[in-house]
This record gives structure tokens, sequence and C-alpha cells, in this order.
């Protein structure tokens, strides 16, 4: 069983070499693809140092920033493992973890989606009835009613992978992807296992990227909702997941103020409340308010 390992790298010079180490330590059968996004420090050199050393190490590389999804989908196009890995360049993989992925998969094979735990959010499955087994099947209706969610690790079919390209105009929001495999994929094992370390309260960590604290990102978690609702709306409904739908396009219909989209759009209502928003053009002073709540939840945060 060979493995694809999938690592984006933008300015990490402090830490990708850790990454790169902790593959290469259990790298049989294995093959580390490394796409060097952009980077402007010394990121590119010291990868390009380790593939030479390594011959399971394939470097693609972007003059320019294109994003984690323009990345990762490069390397999913390139890669020829039975299943892919994503383990970000300030991560660093656990001892043996590639051992623990092919037992997991030969001991229940049916599977093309499996899930790990990563350090960072233990605390957080936690609060999942549904993980904090040992082991457990999900399934997509799981994820929609909000029974399951957070971050994981995924191991993945290469075939179904390469089905669903990740949005790379979204760059970050990946929830539009791993909806859309964990519908193809209908059920997915999740092993209460961590196999990833993640450094923890970086200060430049992709995660902090989702804040709503500029009018790019408030446009695109805009864009992001929109494709959920519409590319969903019937799953959330045929699962009985009415009130998590309803949440989604209520978000929506605040970001819509905020970005000045006000087309025709029936998830928008039309009353005059929004008419005196778009009349006075006060998009303004919505995005406004969601980058000051966003600024005060994070300092609350830390």
């Amino acid at each position: 069983m060979k493995i694809s390992i999938i690592t984006p790298v933008y300015n990490r010079e402090d830490c990708i070499s850790r990454c790169i180490e902790s593959v290469a330590i259990q790298a049989e059968g294995v093959e580390h693809w490394i796409v060097n996004d952009g980077s402007t420090d010394a990121t590119l050199s010291i990868v390009r140092q380790f593939a030479d050393k390594y011959p399971h190490i394939h470097l693609l590389t972007y003059e320019c920033n294109a994003g984690v999804g323009a990345a990762r989908n490069a390397a999913i196009q390139k890669c020829t493992g039975d299943y892919i890995l994503f383990v970000d360049s300030d991560d660093y993989l656990a001892e043996n973890a590639i051992a623990f992925i092919r037992t997991t998969i030969k001991e229940s094979p049916s599977y093309l989606h499996y899930l790990f735990a990563t350090n960072g959010r233990m605390p957080f499955y936690e609060t999942y009835h549904l993980l904090e087994q040992k082991q457990t099947v999900l399934t997509y209706f799981n994820w929609l009613r909000g029974k399951v969610g957070g971050d994981f690790v995924h191991v993945m079919n290469r075939g179904m992978l390469q089905k669903f390209p990740f949005n790379e105009e979204l760059r970050i929001y990946e929830e539009t992807n791993f909806l859309k495999l964990y519908r193809y994929s209908k059920e997915q094992l999740f092993t209460n296992q961590i196999i990833v370390y993640t450094e923890l309260n970086r200060q430049d960590s992709v995660s902090l990227q989702y804040r709503l604290n500029n009018s790019r990102a408030i446009r695109l978690e805009y864009i992001a909702l929109q494709n959920i609702i519409y590319d969903f709306y019937d799953d959330y409904v045929a699962a009985g997941a009415l009130a998590q739908i309803h949440e989604r396009i209520r978000k929506y219909r605040f970001l819509a103020i905020a970005v000045n989209d006000y087309r025709d759009d029936e998830l928008i209502p039309k009353n005059q409340l929004l008419q005196v928003f778009r009349i006075l053009k006060l998009g303004y002073l919505m995005r406004m308010f969601i980058i000051i709540h966003s600024h005060i939840k994070y300092m609350f945060k830390k």
C-alpha cells in the first residue's frame, strides 16, 4: 500500500525541516509531495536540499503564492499513492504514524475516507459524543446535523480525491470540498489516535486566516457560504438539519449586506430594511461591525 503525503508550504523556513524529517524516518512505501507556494524566505532552498538527499521527496513550486487549495490540487494530480494524507508544513508525523495508518486500512479496507486525531483538537473531540470512542463510523448526515465537526487528519482514496479538486478561489475555505467528499464516500472511519502533531498558537497559522478581520476575508466567507447553501440545501433538508441550514442562511444574509450584494437572490428577503441598507450603502457599517466583533472574539480567545 503506497501512501502519498502532500505538504503545501509558504514561508516556513523555521519548521519545514521538522515536517520533512518526521516523514523521512518512516518513508518506506511513501512519496512526499512538497509544494512551495511562492515562498520568499529560505523555504525553497531547504526543501531542495532534502529533495536532493531523499528520493521519496518530490518538489513542485509556484513563483507566486496561489493558496493551499491550488498547491494541493497540483500535487493530487501528480501523486501515485493508493491513499493521500495531508500534512501541513508546521505539522509533523507522530512516530509510527504511517504504520498505524496502514494497519487501520488493512483491518477496515472498505472505506474511501479515514479520519485520525491531531493533538491540538483532542479537547474539542471530547465535546462530540460520536468521537469519544476509540473508533467509530461517521456518516454524511452526521456532518450536516452537527453531530461531528472540527479538524482531523484526513487519509483519502486517491481516485475519490481526484474527482473533487479544491476550490482555488476560496483558498482556505475547505468545507465545501470536504462536504462533497463526505457525501461521495457516505461513511468515514474515525480512529481516535494522534498521528499528526500541530504546533499550537502559531501567529502565522492558517486557522487565523478564517478570522473576519478584513473586507477580503468577509467576501470569501460569503462566497463559501453561498456555495454550501446552494450545493447542499436539499441534503440538509433530507437529513432533518433545518436548524443548521437556517443558521447558515442567517449568517449569509448578514454577509450579503456587508459585501453590498443585493442581487436577485431567493435567500435574501425583499424587506424594507434591506432596501434602506441598499439605498444608503450601509454595507460599510456592517463590515466594520463584523471586523470589530472578530477582533474582540480573538482577544478573548487569547
